[in-house]
């Protein structure tokens, strides 16, 4: 296999208890189209036989297989960790969980695209995936964003998925400043901190990876009625507002780093909650911030005339 590009890509995998599907994860690494890619993996506590799985897996490749041990606090600080490792090196990151599928050219795509890009910019590359169930059939997609990915939209919702993320160095490092402080799941704050600072971030509308929906989801897709039900009601009893305090504070950790454009927009953001009714929805409009589908729109605008931001 022959790679064009000479960029090296960290694969950061986070597990816990991932036996019964890391191996189809694992295969799928070794039929990327681009090899240049070494393996992280940070376990947060396995008892079952993942871990035996990797070492296995160490002897059928010709990259590098690195197993950590991670902090056993939950799989935002299990990433973080490996975000934070001193010893891995790489041009390019790319998260990974323990119990997908990706696509054969998934790298290569990434690493395309992460290649045309100033490496002095934040870049973030992320995807759709294909969603497949706990026997790997393929049961649908995951949204197709067609609103372009900003910090105006990062503000609302999470459009890249972890499991898709290819990211460079100036990423990793915005992304080790706010890991200082408390964030709501990495993924999001890597979307929230690229933007805010001018990066840039490609939202690839063709798959890399098939997303296995299982029971053991710690987050799933959330596109079915009864987890938008379900999540609208924890919105509006707190969730939203928290969300929001836990991102805004961890601006702060980088906010010599955002543009003059988006410091002003969050500032607008930041003020909707202390405002008049009349007011939180001026500063709604005066803010720009967007949500990506129709549904998520609506819940904004009851968000703020029940000042639940």
């Amino acid at each position: 296999m022959t790679n064009k590009s000479s960029s090296s890509v960290a694969i950061l995998l986070g597990t816990y208890n991932g036996a019964h599907f890391i191996n189809q994860q694992l295969d799928s690494y070794k039929r990327q189209t681009y090899s240049n890619w070494s393996l992280w993996a940070s376990d947060d506590g396995s008892t079952d036989q993942g871990l035996g799985a990797i070492k296995d897996f160490s002897l059928s490749v010709p990259q590098s297989i690195n197993l950590l041990e991670g902090p056993r606090q939950g799989v935002c600080r299990n990433f973080v960790s490996l975000i934070n490792n001193e010893n891995i090196n790489a041009s390019y990151y790319a998260f990974s969980d323990q119990d997908d599928i990706w696509i054969n050219d998934k790298l290569e795509r990434a690493v395309n695209w992460l290649d045309a890009v100033d490496p002095e910019v934040p870049a973030l590359y992320c995807s759709r995936t294909e969603l497949i169930n706990t026997g790997g059939e393929k049961i649908g997609f995951s949204p197709d964003y067609a609103k372009p990915p900003s910090f105006a939209n990062a503000l609302l919702q999470n459009i890249a998925s972890g499991n898709t993320m290819v990211f460079n160095n100036k990423a990793r490092e915005l992304l080790r400043q706010a890991a200082d402080g408390e964030m709501v799941i990495h993924d999001w704050a890597l979307y929230l901190v690229v933007t805010a600072c001018g990066g840039r971030v490609f939202f690839d509308r063709k798959p890399t990876v098939l997303y296995r929906q299982h029971d053991n989801n710690v987050i799933g897709n959330g596109m079915g009625l009864m987890t938008r039900m379900a999540n609208f009601r924890k919105a509006h009893h707190g969730r939203k507002a928290a969300w929001n305090d836990t991102n805004i504070a961890m601006m702060g950790l980088i906010g010599g780093q955002m543009t003059a454009e988006n410091q002003r927009r969050l500032n607008d953001f930041l003020a909707i909650r202390d405002s008049s009714l009349i007011q939180r929805l001026c500063l709604l409009r005066q803010s720009g911030v967007y949500h990506q589908q129709l549904a998520g729109t609506l819940t904004t605008v009851s968000y703020t005339l029940l000042n639940r931001m």
